[in-house]
């Protein structure tokens, strides 16, 4: 049975991840920071190796903007101290690696979908770092590496921004959510049911995977309430009104939920790996 390694595991995408490897055939492993310091090459190369993994999944990321700004140092150590380390281990080796990234690479300014082709320009700190796992990963070239780009992930388990502000709304009067910001929701489970049609088909290179359509955030919240115990509904507000916001730069991302993801993607060569 072949091994599959999930950083990160017991996480909002790591969870249905888990769940799919293990439903198709996988012996699912995970890692996580309570198991070892995974920023730590000296203890989490043995711990990898010792799985004998024949895939790595890094779903460990540093996605919140706002701490991102105050810690520099610590969102690049995750966001692409990480992914490069895992570079550099599975190069050369039939071990593959799926690394996901975001759509924060992006500035926000662009008014159709994102496609791989675009011009990467993230505004903030944490989009930045991002964007330097992604160019430490594709400037291997190596044909054993996929990087997934996706963003907006809300499920059922796990932190995610849906899942916070319903909480809030069972208890506040008022709940103003973010209705100047528009992006493509995704399901973590559709999301990781497509990273496995990827790994199938063998994919390498960059990908952009989300849900199909488009909402904003009030609107996601909106369709989310229903299903929860909230006394109160979203009131639409801008950006700037939104301090508890997650997500702080404006960008647009692809598609919606809870469709079936679109999968779009092209391997990087010499002259068309992620631009800086």
């Amino acid at each position: 049975m072949p091994v599959a390694l999930v950083l990160g595991g017991r996480g909002l995408l790591g969870r249905p991840l888990m769940q799919q490897l293990a439903g198709n055939g996988w012996e699912a492993q995970t890692l996580d920071p309570e198991d070892c310091n995974l920023l730590d090459p000296g203890e989490l190369q043995p711990r990898i190796e010792s799985l004998h993994p024949n895939i790595i999944f890094n779903t460990v990321s540093w996605n919140t903007e706002d701490p991102a700004e105050k810690q520099p140092q610590e969102a690049l150590s995750v966001n692409r101290g990480l992914p490069a380390f895992l570079g550099g281990l599975v190069k050369g080796t039939s071990t593959a690696l799926v690394h996901y990234s975001s759509d924060q690479v992006f500035n926000g300014r662009k008014d159709s979908p994102y496609t791989e082709e675009d011009k990467a320009d993230p505004v903030s700190v944490c989009g930045k770092s991002r964007l330097a796992g992604e160019q430490a990963l594709l400037e291997l070239n190596a044909d054993n590496i996929c990087v997934i780009r996706t963003g907006w992930l809300f499920g059922h388990e796990g932190d995610n921004f849906l899942k916070r502000l319903l909480e809030r709304a069972q208890t506040e009067d008022t709940v103003e959510v973010i209705h100047d910001q528009i992006g493509s929701p995704t399901y973590v489970n559709d999301l990781a049911q497509a990273t496995l049609q990827l790994v199938k088909r063998g994919a390498s290179g960059l990908y952009h995977v989300a849900n199909t359509g488009q909402a904003s955030w009030c609107e996601l919240a909106a369709e989310g309430r229903p299903a929860s115990p909230a006394r109160c509904g979203p009131s639409p507000a801008r950006t700037s009104r939104c301090a508890r916001a997650t997500k702080c730069s404006p960008r647009q991302s692809t598609r919606r939920s809870p469709e079936t993801p679109c999968v779009r993607g092209r391997r990087p060569s010499a002259n068309t790996s992620t631009p800086s």
